[in-house]
């Protein structure tokens, strides 16, 4: 699934930076980072991108991932799945480093765009497993199911700061813009 998620996401990168060269994949601590790091890396240098791996493990590492992904010429970030990093859009705002997110959350908070999931779909269906659980139903007998909505969402506002155009094909794949 994270093959797909990320094939989708390279793509919605080309189409708003056609000439993008290299892009920094920030991660965390978090232990399916290294694996997702390296199916994203695969799949840009497949496009000719040029990939460098940036590690923050807390949130008072982001300032410093953001300095080192600017000076090592990143023209646009990809932020991994970890739990939200308020400070992340502010931050990635003031390095003037397009960012997308795979948490559809960020754009709300001043990222440029994410693709990923849906959360409230993914909070349905737990809330439905958990239903299941207290009515009985023994935990290792419900299937594993992956995510099947996925939304794209596109802050405007955050485009027209870092002096982006948006060609319009990108807001007609969009679920959600931002204005």
């Amino acid at each position: 699934m994270f093959a797909d998620l990320t094939a989708k996401t390279l793509d919605i990168i080309r189409l708003l930076f056609p000439k993008v060269q290299k892009i920094g994949i920030l991660t965390s601590n978090n232990p399916v980072h290294p694996a997702m790091a390296q199916t994203a890396t695969k799949a840009a240098e497949a496009l000719g991108i040029s990939v460098q791996r940036f590690i923050a493990p807390d949130p008072e590492d982001l300032e410093k991932a953001f300095i080192d992904m600017k000076a090592a010429d990143c023209e646009v970030v990809y932020v991994l799945a970890d739990p939200p990093r308020d400070a992340l859009p502010s931050i990635a705002l003031k390095y003037r480093l397009p960012t997308v997110y795979q948490i559809d959350t960020y754009p709300d908070r001043g990222g440029l765009m994410a693709y990923g999931p849906d959360l409230k779909a993914l909070f349905r269906l737990a809330a439905n497993y958990v239903d299941r659980i207290l009515k009985g139903a023994k935990p290792a007998d419900l299937p594993v199911e992956q995510p099947t909505k996925f939304a794209f969402v596109i802050n405007l506002r955050t485009a027209k700061a870092l002096g982006l155009t948006v060609p319009e094909q990108v807001l007609l794949m969009a679920d959600r813009v931002i204005d």
